[in-house]
């Protein structure tokens, strides 16, 4: 098989996506369940992301996984642990079909066979053995299920009879007449009758097999499917799980099925959560050597253990002058001093690093009306048998609860569509004000820089964007982002919550999911929040009546999917457009691929306003980038930078039916923004290129002063 990237494993070829290989063949991703890894193995360790508190606590895991490397076993190479290492893939689609046109016989596989049926003809009709090729068709439903296309159900109108093909004397075949259309995909139920003769029993082509079912009566249900009128509907069945079969029976669905084809671009939708790493530790009295030990995953969790066995709970200067010999035997630090930095900054995280015991502290927090008492913490540190005194963590874990459970961010204070619901679209909110909050102070001091170095700018230096509606610019010379896999859906992006989408690819109940680590830099923009509430309220009427169309096609799109309309401010469609704007201007001038920046947007109202974007590198390796990105933030480059990609916008090569529009792109949810303006890969865009307008830029014809840059 070939190989894919670690990468890949997450997205686009994370669990529940079908993959071409060579061969050909079609394999579906199979569920974490079934992935090389075992938590009990020392050798496994390696595999473990456990140094991101923040994002396993949202996801509700202990830690994460990075998917492991295959490593061959060779000569002399000193790798001895981890070799052979795979994931887990299973055959799908199932029904096979012979590349002989004259034949076309279908044979029928399963998940675990290693290689394709072979055919040797149908009936008296033989010839040589043929490997057969995997049918292009499938069919799936809006609960995340995927089956094989119900082939004998459909040439027989749902009304099968009795018959079953066995293989020996009743078939299906499949043949094409040529025709582009699906009305020249011919299926037959074919048997042999007398020993020779070869008796067609039914026939039936493709045509009408996909779509929405719609037929314009009333009566018919607009999600019903061509396949739900002749009564096949989803039984469950998932090859992510290896269900459906006889061994493990489908559980049940009922949901409309539709007909898909295996390549189609809406059979897999990954849900992707990332994260970019915020340090623990903050504390500028610290000298910067230790605030770096204390990063280290290795001596974080190993120091926190020395604590746990000590006769008083503490990190005491032996146990930390002997991790000090074990992973940096370079470092001139003081023992004392790290034991003293540990006991400060790392004994709260025993507890609050654990999900069982963060239950609990939530349940006395709340039974407590937002508090929590010396004899809470007691009885859950005698309970870990830790002779820590309850009163050195107390405080820090309050601060905790009360940021983690305290007052929350309400869907009024939300600018920008979240997640897949209200409640994961809240979660979102609060977990980006986080970041925004770090984003706009310089963290030189107090914090260890790692994984995050962040370095700002005064606007005033940059001649060009002085006054200009900026607030800051910084320089992210340093990121680490964590990008966690936490399920899929198929044929909506969305619609599912998040227990449904783990439903797909786990039953075991994992405390831990997929992910992997990104380290690149990146460039931060601050806008004035205040300036732009000025903008919108100076055109609040243009504003309004120019989103009318979007909020509409928004709310269509909502109701068909049966979600919740979020919010949408002409503030989030300025960010969004100007993120993207910037990216495109970016990769002409500093040379990277379209596909390797990213965006990620920080907007939101409320007593704590977010008005920012983040272009970063999306694709860096486990040093990161080489630095060009920042380079083009300095205030000699990135001036001139912005002021380019806004004249840009001004005009584009498909205006004026372009800046005209009520609605393009992906179900008309975009204004002003095309191909050849404003859209971007869609890896690199947080919402698929959509919600995106240049007028909120630069303005339209009719009202250039409406632009939040008109005058730039």
């Amino acid at each position: 098989m070939k190989p894919i990237r670690r990468s890949q494993a997450i997205t686009p070829f994370g669990p529940g996506a079908m993959v071409d290989f060579p061969g050909p063949v079609t394999l579906i991703h199979a569920g974490i369940d079934a992935w090389p890894f075992d938590e009990s193995k020392a050798e496994h360790r390696e595999f473990k992301i456990i140094d991101e508190p923040r994002l396993a606590h949202r996801l509700g895991v202990d830690f994460f996984v990075l998917p492991p490397d295959f490593r061959r076993p060779q000569r002399n190479s000193g790798q001895t642990t981890n070799l052979d290492l795979k994931l887990p893939f299973l055959r799908f689609p199932r029904w096979h079909v012979c590349p002989i046109p004259s034949c076309g016989r279908m044979h029928f596989g399963e998940y675990h066979d290693r290689d394709a049926p072979v055919c040797r003809g149908r009936g008296s009709h033989d010839h040589k053995p043929r490997k057969t090729f995997q049918v292009r068709f499938v069919a799936a439903c809006p609960r995340g299920h995927l089956t094989d296309f119900p082939w004998v159900e459909w040439v027989f109108s749902g009304k099968r009879n009795g018959w079953e093909p066995d293989g020996i004397s009743k078939w299906l075949t499949l043949k094409s007449s040529g025709s582009a259309s699906l009305m020249g995909m011919q299926v037959c139920a074919e048997q042999l009758v007398g020993g020779e003769k070869i008796e067609i029993v039914q026939h039936r082509s493709l045509a009408g097999a996909f779509g929405s079912g719609s037929t314009g009566d009333e009566s018919t249900s607009p999600t019903e499917s061509p396949l739900s009128r002749i009564g096949v509907t989803c039984n469950g069945a998932n090859p992510v799980l290896a269900t459906g079969t006889m061994q493990r029976p489908a559980p049940g669905c009922g949901e409309h099925l539709q007909a898909i084809l295996r390549n189609a671009t809406n059979i897999y939708f990954p849900n992707v959560v990332s994260s970019i790493y915020i340090p623990e530790v903050e504390d500028n009295s610290i000298a910067p050597e230790i605030l770096e030990l204390l990063d280290d995953p290795d001596m974080k969790r190993e120091m926190r253990e020395a604590a746990r066995d000590s006769d008083n709970g503490l990190i005491s200067r032996k146990s930390a002058g002997r991790l000090l010999r074990k992973y940096h035997p370079e470092s001139s630090v003081d023992p004392e001093m790290l034991a003293m930095a540990g006991n400060e900054h790392l004994l709260p995280g025993i507890l609050l690093e654990q999900r069982d015991v963060m239950t609990t502290l939530e349940q006395y927090w709340k039974v407590n009306g937002g508090s929590i008492s010396e004899e809470d913490v007691k009885a859950i540190v005698d309970g870990l048998e830790w002779e820590i005194d309850p009163r050195r963590i107390i405080s820090n874990i309050s601060a905790h609860l009360d940021k983690v459970f305290g007052k929350k961010p309400t869907t009024e204070s939300m600018a920008q569509p979240s997640g897949e619901s209200p409640e994961e679209g809240l979660e979102e909110d609060a977990y980006r004000r986080e970041e925004y909050r770090v984003f706009t102070r310089d963290i030189q001091a107090g914090f260890p820089k790692r994984d995050l170095d962040i370095r700002s700018k005064s606007v005033s230096e940059y001649g060009e964007l002085a006054g200009r509606g900026f607030q800051r610019i910084a320089l992210l010379h340093k990121l680490r982002e964590t990008r966690a896999f936490d399920g899929f859906s198929r044929i909506n992006s969305s619609g599912l919550s998040r227990n449904e989408r783990r439903a797909l690819f786990t039953q075991s109940g994992l405390n831990w999911l997929p992910a992997i680590i990104v380290r690149g830099e990146g460039i931060f923009v601050e806008f004035s929040h205040e300036q732009i509430a000025a903008w919108d309220m100076a055109h609040q009427e243009a504003l309004d009546r120019r989103l009318r169309p979007l909020r509409q096609s928004l709310a269509a799109l909502a109701a068909r999917r049966k979600q919740a309309v979020f919010p949408i401010t002409p503030g989030y469609l300025l960010l969004h457009t100007f993120a993207h704007i910037l990216i495109t201007e970016l990769v002409q001038e500093c040379g990277y691929g379209s596909a390797s920046l990213r965006e990620r947007i920080y907007s939101g109202s409320g007593a704590d306003p977010m008005s920012g974007i983040l272009i970063y590198t999306a694709a860096g390796d486990s040093e990161g980038t080489m630095g060009g990105l920042v380079r083009m933030g300095e205030p000699d480059r990135f001036g001139p930078i912005v002021v380019n990609a806004i004249n840009k916008a001004r005009w584009c090569s498909s205006d004026p039916v372009c800046i005209e529009s009520k609605g393009q792109g992906p179900g008309n949810c975009n204004l002003a923004a095309c191909h050849s303006c404003a859209l971007l890969p869609e890896t690199s865009c947080e919402e698929q290129n959509r919600l995106l307008d240049r007028a909120m830029l630069v303005g339209t014809l009719d009202d250039p002063e409406m632009g939040y840059f008109s005058g730039l």
